[in-house]
C-alpha cells in the first residue's frame, strides 16, 4: 500500500524569512502543507504568495501564546498590555483559557484566514500545540465541526479516532537525512511530518529560540537525496485537502 504523507511547515506568517523559506521548501522541495499564524504581520503576504501554488495546502495555526489576540477584552490569556501570555506565565507553564473567550478568539482567527485567503483553511493545528491541551478540546471540536475541518492529532482529542498521526521527530536541532527518513519510515499508511523551515531573518531570530536549525531543515527538504528517497519508496506526498472525510 502506498504511504500518503503530509509534510507540514508550522509558523507561516511569523516573519518574512519564514514565509519565503516555506514557499521555497514547497517550490523546490518536498513540502506539501503549511499552517498560518494570522495574528502575525506577514500572514497576509504569506497567504497571497501561497495562492500562487495550488498544490500547497494551507491550514490555520491557532495562536494563544505569542503576539496579540484579534479580540480585545479577554482576561484568561492576556497580560497587562493585552498581549498573549507566554506559557511560562501560567501555573505549570500550561495555558488554560476560558472557553467562551478562547472560542471567540480562535473563531476570529479562522475568519481572518478566510478573509485573507478567500477560502477555508485545510485543517487546524496550533502554535505550541495548545489545541491538544485537554482544557481546550471542547473549543477545538466545536470549531472543527462548525467549519468542517480536520484537526492535527485528532486522536488525542477524540478517543479511538485514527486519521493522521503527526510525527514530531522532525522538530529537533539535529535534523539530518537519516533522521528524516527514519521518521518517514515509521509512518504506516497516513502521517504528517511537522517541520519548521525558514530563511532566517532578524525578527525570527529574536522571536524564536529555534532559529538557525530552521535553515538546516529548509536545506534538507530541498535536498536531491530526500527527493530520490520519496520516489524510491513510492510515497505519495499530499496535504490535508486530499484526505477522505470521515465522522
Amino acid at each position: 500500500m502506498t504511504k500518503k504523507i503530509i509534510i507540514n511547515a508550522d509558523d507561516f506568517g511569523i516573519s518574512e524569512g519564514a514565509v519565503l523559506g516555506i514557499i521555497k521548501a514547497h517550490q523546490d522541495g518536498i513540502l506539501t502543507s503549511t499552517t498560518c499564524m494570522v495574528n502575525m504581520p506577514y500572514a497576509k503576504m504569506g497567504l497571497e504568495l501561497a495562492s500562487r501554488y495550488p498544490n500547497l495546502g494551507v491550514g490555520i495555526h491557532l495562536v494563544l501564546t505569542v503576539g496579540r489576540p484579534l479580540i480585545d477584552g479577554a482576561k484568561s490569556y492576556v497580560d497587562k498590555n493585552g498581549n498573549f501570555l507566554r506559557p511560562s506565565a501560567y501555573p505549570n507553564e500550561e495555558p488554560n483559557a476560558n472557553f467562551d473567550e478562547l472560542y471567540r478568539e480562535w473563531k476570529a482567527q479562522i475568519e481572518r484566514f478566510i478573509k485573507l485567503a478567500g477560502k477555508k483553511p485545510t485543517h487546524i493545528d496550533s502554535h505550541h500545540h495548545v489545541h491538544l491541551l485537554p482544557q481546550h478540546h471542547d473549543v477545538v471540536i466545536k470549531l472543527a465541526k462548525e467549519y468542517d475541518l480536520p484537526i492535527r492529532q485528532r486522536d488525542q482529542i477524540i478517543n479511538n479516532y485514527q486519521y493522521v498521526r503527526c510525527n514530531d521527530q522532525f522538530y529537533k536541532d539535529n535534523v539530518n537525512y537519516e533522521y528524516l527518513t527514519s521518521a518517514i519510515n515509521d509512518i504506516d499508511e497516513y502521517g504528517e511530518i511537522m517541520c519548521h523551515p525558514a530563511l532566517l531573518d532578524w525578527r525570527l531570530y529574536q522571536m524564536s529560540s529555534y532559529n538557525i536549525p530552521r535553515m538546516k531543515e529548509l536545506d534538507l527538504l530541498c535536498d536531491k537525496k530526500i527527493k530520490q528517497f520519496i520516489k524510491d519508496k513510492d510515497i505519495e506526498l499530499i496535504n490535508y485537502s486530499n484526505l477522505k472525510k470521515t465522522d
